[in-house]
């Protein structure tokens, strides 16, 4: 018994090393509104999922022209879901899915993260230079800087 329970043991333990390569995607949780969002690895569509009675799928979100996903932020007081691909910004409306806005990485930029202001406001940021959605915007515009309509 004692050798059976070693040797589970110290299979369990050399295949840790080998999980993230097929646990990998991206995965975001939401406290306060007790949301889960899972995106698969490479993929470009986010399922949202209530976990507050039980687990209840409320949306996955879709876009036709979004790569694969980098990161994923829900701005809680508005519900709505923020998804970051390498090529660009999306906003989603958590509950039906659907598509609110797109923003397109500006050209020769390769986006890497998402960070969130404390109104919960997304930042995208490509190395050290940071990119706003900013509404009536065809592309993400470099964070601070003076946009004049014509």
């Amino acid at each position: 018994m004692r050798r059976s329970v070693f040797r589970l043991l110290v299979i369990f333990f050399a295949a840790l090393p080998v999980a993230p390569a097929w646990a990998a995607g991206v995965e975001a949780y939401c406290a306060e509104l007790q949301w889960v969002l899972l995106a698969p690895d490479g993929g470009s569509a986010v399922q949202v999922i209530d976990v507050r009675r039980g687990v209840t799928p409320l949306a996955t979100l879709r876009s036709r022209q979004r790569g694969p996903i980098v990161a994923l932020h829900v701005q809680a007081a508005s519900r709505r879901v923020w998804v970051l691909a390498d090529n660009g910004l999306d906003a989603h409306d958590g509950f039906s899915g659907r598509l609110l806005g797109h923003w397109p990485a500006p050209a020769g930029v390769r986006l890497d993260r998402l960070e969130a202001d404390g109104a919960g406001r997304p930042t995208a940021w490509s190395g050290a230079q940071a990119f706003e959605a900013v509404s009536g915007a065809a592309a993400l515009v470099p964070a601070g800087a003076r946009l004049g309509w014509r």
